[in-house]
């Protein structure tokens, strides 16, 4: 079994598109899919199930799948605990906060101490000044929030954003919906705005703060609303639906993004390992 085959597969599957697949194998489009095609053929099955957009698994490409993340990932244990040469190197990884969980840090934790003498440096901000740091080589790569879905990077996931409240919030009779928001330029912030101010509702700012964290513990404690995505949800948070009189929302995108002709060996192993565990971590 070629192994770079499998690797390949692996990164059409977690991008769902020959061309996010091209980006992070460093390949062309016609290389992804005469690799597919030839995965296909050694195995018998057709794998895939390509439409204009977007490819799916089939229901033996899902079983081929499972097996392909679970042999690529005991051969990179193998590869990187007997490496004559170990990599070496400093990887500048950049993530808002709260995409920095339990999960997606035990990854990073794994990565660290396979690759020993790999440094690992994660700079913790908002997506905007991230995307603009790794656009121009200042950081490797970055998890960042796109709202509304752009397709730019290559997606990891989606999830709907929702207007979050205390159990026991109750809208003002004065009808001004206090917000505890990230400043400027936050991306949630942005949203937040743009939404009420399209439905003509008033708002005022309660709360301003850079950590996402105290956000949610002052929307816990009654004091504002606010809006991030749907795994912010947490016991003692509600979601407020239109019956409260706010406004639908769109969905969020987070991505993976890499600076312009990245030659660090190491950070590529990383984006690598995230997109294939992608499913683990998010």
């Amino acid at each position: 079994m070629n192994l770079e085959l499998l690797r390949t597969f692996i990164a059409v599957a977690d991008g769902q598109s020959f061309t996010s697949a091209a980006k992070i194998r460093h390949m062309t489009q016609s290389t992804v899919s005469h690799q597919i095609k030839r995965l296909e053929d050694d195995l018998g099955q057709q794998l895939l199930r390509r439409t204009t957009r977007h490819c799916r698994l089939t229901d033996d490409g899902t079983v081929a799948y499972q097996y392909a993340k679970k042999i690529i990932h005991l051969t990179d244990e193998l590869e990187s605990r007997f490496r004559e040469m170990p990599l070496k190197g400093h990887i500048r990884l950049g993530a808002p906060e709260d995409y920095l969980s339990l999960a997606f840090s035990r990854t990073l934790a794994r990565f660290a101490r396979i690759q020993a003498n790999v440094e690992l440096e994660i700079k913790v901000g908002l997506t905007s000044k991230l995307k603009t740091q790794v656009d121009t080589g200042d950081i490797d790569l970055a998890i960042l929030t796109q709202i509304p879905p752009s397709g730019d990077g290559i997606p990891l996931y989606r999830e709907k954003l929702v207007w979050l409240a205390s159990t026991e919030f109750q809208m003002p009779a004065n009808g001004i919906v206090p917000l505890a928001l990230v400043p400027p330029p936050c991306r949630y912030r942005q949203a937040t705005l743009n939404a009420l101010d399209k439905a003509n509702i008033p708002w005022q700012v309660a709360l301003s703060c850079h950590s996402h964290e105290t956000i949610k513990t002052a929307v816990d404690s009654g004091l504002a609303i606010t809006l991030l995505s749907e795994s912010n949800i947490r016991p003692g948070l509600k979601v407020l639906d239109e019956s409260y009189g706010l406004p639908s929302l769109d969905e969020s995108e987070v991505a993976l993004h890499m600076a312009p002709n990245l030659h660090n060996e190491a950070a590529q192993l990383l984006a690598q390992q995230i997109l294939e565990n992608k499913h683990d971590i998010f």
